[in-house]
Protein backbone atom coordinates (compact mmCIF):
# COMPACT_ATOMS: atom_id res chain seq x y z
CA UNK A 1 0.00 0.00 0.00
CA UNK A 2 2.75 2.47 0.86
CA UNK A 3 4.28 2.11 -2.60
CA UNK A 4 0.89 2.97 -4.11
CA UNK A 5 0.60 6.02 -1.87
CA UNK A 6 4.10 7.23 -2.68
CA UNK A 7 3.56 6.74 -6.42
CA UNK A 8 0.34 8.77 -6.39
CA UNK A 9 1.04 11.12 -3.49
CA UNK A 10 0.07 14.75 -3.62
CA UNK A 11 2.90 17.02 -2.48
CA UNK A 12 1.61 19.77 -0.22
CA UNK A 13 3.13 23.22 0.18
CA UNK A 14 5.62 23.26 3.05
CA UNK A 15 3.33 25.62 5.01
CA UNK A 16 0.91 22.70 5.29
CA UNK A 17 1.68 19.85 7.66
CA UNK A 18 1.16 16.94 5.25
CA UNK A 19 1.52 14.32 7.99
CA UNK A 20 -1.28 16.01 9.92
CA UNK A 21 -3.46 16.20 6.80
CA UNK A 22 -2.93 12.48 6.14
CA UNK A 23 -3.63 11.70 9.79
CA UNK A 24 -6.95 13.54 9.54
CA UNK A 25 -8.06 12.63 6.02
CA UNK A 26 -5.76 9.73 5.08
CA UNK A 27 -5.29 9.91 1.30
CA UNK A 28 -8.86 10.91 0.52
CA UNK A 29 -7.76 13.64 -1.88
CA UNK A 30 -11.28 14.46 -3.13
CA UNK A 31 -12.35 15.08 0.46
CA UNK A 32 -9.23 17.17 1.14
CA UNK A 33 -10.08 19.19 -1.96
CA UNK A 34 -13.63 19.66 -0.69
CA UNK A 35 -12.36 20.78 2.73
CA UNK A 36 -9.97 23.30 1.17
CA UNK A 37 -12.82 24.70 -0.95
CA UNK A 38 -15.04 25.02 2.12
CA UNK A 39 -12.22 26.72 4.02
CA UNK A 40 -11.58 29.17 1.17
CA UNK A 41 -15.27 29.99 0.90
CA UNK A 42 -15.54 30.84 4.59
CA UNK A 43 -12.15 32.55 4.85
CA UNK A 44 -13.25 35.57 2.81
CA UNK A 45 -16.11 36.26 5.22
CA UNK A 46 -13.97 35.53 8.27
CA UNK A 47 -11.25 37.95 7.15
CA UNK A 48 -13.82 40.64 6.44
CA UNK A 49 -15.19 40.19 9.95
CA UNK A 50 -11.73 40.54 11.49
CA UNK A 51 -11.09 43.72 9.46
CA UNK A 52 -14.50 45.18 10.32
CA UNK A 53 -14.01 44.54 14.02
CA UNK A 54 -10.54 46.08 13.88
CA UNK A 55 -11.92 49.20 12.19
CA UNK A 56 -14.56 49.46 14.92
CA UNK A 57 -11.73 49.12 17.49
CA UNK A 58 -13.60 46.40 19.36
CA UNK A 59 -10.97 44.16 20.92
CA UNK A 60 -13.45 41.56 22.13
CA UNK A 61 -15.05 41.18 18.71
CA UNK A 62 -11.61 40.96 17.09
CA UNK A 63 -10.71 38.23 19.58
CA UNK A 64 -13.94 36.36 18.86
CA UNK A 65 -13.40 36.64 15.09
CA UNK A 66 -9.88 35.27 15.41
CA UNK A 67 -11.12 32.53 17.74
CA UNK A 68 -13.67 31.55 15.10
CA UNK A 69 -11.12 31.33 12.27
CA UNK A 70 -8.46 29.53 14.35
CA UNK A 71 -9.69 25.92 13.84
CA UNK A 72 -10.00 26.56 10.11
CA UNK A 73 -6.24 26.46 9.80
CA UNK A 74 -6.06 23.22 11.73
CA UNK A 75 -8.44 21.62 9.22
CA UNK A 76 -6.08 22.83 6.49
CA UNK A 77 -2.98 21.48 8.22
CA UNK A 78 -1.62 24.97 8.82
CA UNK A 79 -0.74 24.33 12.44
CA UNK A 80 1.79 27.15 12.75
CA UNK A 81 -0.84 29.66 11.66
CA UNK A 82 -3.37 28.09 14.00
CA UNK A 83 -0.90 28.76 16.83
CA UNK A 84 -0.40 32.36 15.61
CA UNK A 85 -4.18 32.79 15.80
CA UNK A 86 -4.10 31.61 19.40
CA UNK A 87 -1.28 34.03 20.23
CA UNK A 88 -3.07 36.97 18.59
CA UNK A 89 -6.32 36.01 20.29
CA UNK A 90 -4.48 36.10 23.64
CA UNK A 91 -3.02 39.53 22.81
CA UNK A 92 -6.52 40.83 22.09
CA UNK A 93 -7.69 39.37 25.40
CA UNK A 94 -5.00 41.16 27.40
CA UNK A 95 -4.87 44.46 25.47
CA UNK A 96 -6.56 47.50 26.92
CA UNK A 97 -6.67 49.48 23.69
CA UNK A 98 -6.48 48.88 19.96
CA UNK A 99 -3.13 50.68 19.82
CA UNK A 100 -1.56 47.85 21.82
CA UNK A 101 -2.21 45.36 19.01
CA UNK A 102 -1.79 47.64 15.99
CA UNK A 103 1.62 46.35 14.87
CA UNK A 104 0.71 42.74 15.68
CA UNK A 105 -2.53 43.12 13.73
CA UNK A 106 -0.72 44.18 10.55
CA UNK A 107 1.63 41.20 10.78
CA UNK A 108 -1.23 38.85 11.62
CA UNK A 109 -3.28 40.00 8.62
CA UNK A 110 -0.25 39.54 6.39
CA UNK A 111 0.01 35.93 7.63
CA UNK A 112 -3.70 35.34 7.00
CA UNK A 113 -3.47 36.79 3.50
CA UNK A 114 -0.45 34.61 2.71
CA UNK A 115 -2.27 31.56 4.06
CA UNK A 116 -5.27 32.35 1.88
CA UNK A 117 -3.01 32.49 -1.17
CA UNK A 118 -1.39 29.16 -0.25
CA UNK A 119 -4.78 27.54 0.31
CA UNK A 120 -6.07 28.85 -3.00
CA UNK A 121 -3.05 27.48 -4.84
CA UNK A 122 -3.23 24.13 -3.04
CA UNK A 123 -6.93 23.87 -3.82
CA UNK A 124 -6.22 24.42 -7.52
CA UNK A 125 -3.44 21.82 -7.44
CA UNK A 126 -5.67 19.33 -5.60
CA UNK A 127 -8.48 19.84 -8.09
CA UNK A 128 -6.07 19.23 -10.98
CA UNK A 129 -4.54 16.23 -9.18
CA UNK A 130 -7.97 14.71 -8.55
CA UNK A 131 -9.14 15.36 -12.11
CA UNK A 132 -6.01 13.72 -13.53
CA UNK A 133 -7.08 10.36 -12.14
CA UNK A 134 -4.11 10.07 -9.77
Amino acid sequence: MSSQISANAFIFNDKIDAAYIFQMYETDYPYIEKMFKTILDSLVEDLASIHDNYRSENLELIRKSVHKVKPTFGFAGMLTLQEKCKEFEDKCQSALSISEIEMDFQEFIKCLDEAGAVLKEEYKKLRSFNNSGS
